[in-house]
């Protein structure tokens, strides 16, 4: 028996992926039907790549089409709805599951049979707008590759004992810059060993995966412990800092970096792409340590 579930999953949380479990326990073949519009705040492919990931025994199938008639609260939504789904499939389908109402309507429109999974929301009391309305509020709720979605940056600039002390208090992680561990690497084994060096473009490629990795098991939060200014160059859009904490004396040093060649930093820094979110714009808050609590960077963090 095929089964089907309809979404935005906008984004995916453990709701949906109990949904999703609960239906794979209830049928042969399930499909997900990821349903996306380009005008949403989280792009669609990204939503379909993530429900890829996290349903890896259903298939995932991503649609795109977009119509207006098909809204949710239109006349005769659910009659386009079960045309897209026996298009995308060309297979009967026998259960549709949902944990709304429209469930019904849609499972008579495919003559299937509709399986209502936790509509109270009792066993997984969470939902999508709530995680976008407050992803830290609801952080325990949001799979491991929805995360770095959500994650805010930091950047501490030459505060390795605060960073330490920060990770510790927010049970979070640290990211270290790759370029300084691949030159010590080197500096100790590779050049004895004429091994090809990276190139600047694999070193920054390397600063990628560093923070993508971690800002998967970060806490809201992922810490980057910069050594310079200039380690800012290695934090590409996806991982452009929300806040920056700073002596003194350095925060004229950050001001100017940001300030200098702005439009050609502002595509590089403020840009969406695919581990972070977008629109956290060019130039982020500066503050001191003695501003960087705990309380103080979380207040900061999670309205950006």
């Amino acid at each position: 028996m095929n089964g089907v579930i309809l979404g935005r999953f906008m984004p995916p949380h453990h709701g949906h992926l109990y949904l999703v479990d609960f239906a794979r326990a209830m049928v042969d073949r399930l499909y997900v039907l990821v349903c996306t519009l380009s005008s949403e705040p989280i792009p669609g492919e990204l939503r379909f790549r993530w429900m890829q990931e996290l349903a890896p025994s259903s298939r995932v199938i991503h649609i795109t089409e977009e119509i207006p008639e098909a809204r949710r609260d239109a006349a005769g939504a659910t009659t386009i709805w079960a045309d897209t789904i026996r298009q995308s499939i060309g297979k009967p389908i026998g259960r549709v599951f949902a944990s709304e109402d429209y469930g019904w309507d849609l499972a008579y429109r495919l003559d299937a049979q509709f399986i209502p999974v936790d509509t109270g929301r009792h066993n997984i009391p969470v939902s999508a707008t709530e995680i976008r309305n407050d992803p830290f509020e609801h952080w325990e709720f949001i799979p491991t590759p929805v995360r770095p979605w959500f994650v805010r940056h930091v950047a501490l600039v030459d505060q390795s004992d605060l960073a330490r002390e920060l990770a510790d208090a927010l049970d979070t992680v640290v990211a270290h810059p790759y370029r300084e561990f691949w030159q010590v690497t080197w500096n100790d084994y590779g050049g004895k060993r004429a091994v090809k060096p990276l190139s600047d473009g694999e070193i920054r490629r390397g600063a990628l995966a560093t923070t993508s990795a971690l800002a998967r098991r970060a806490n809201r939060v992922l810490l980057h412990d910069l050594r310079s200014v200039k380690d800012l160059d290695d934090l590409v859009p996806e991982t452009a800092p929300a806040v920056i904490v700073a002596d003194l004396d350095r925060q004229d040093e950050v001001a100017r970096y940001f300030e200098s060649d702005q439009a050609g930093r502002a595509g590089r820094h403020g840009a969406s792409g695919p581990t972070g979110q977008a629109g956290r714009g060019a130039s982020p808050i500066v503050i001191s340590p003695r501003q960087a609590s705990v309380t103080d960077l979380l207040a900061m963090t999670r309205t950006l």
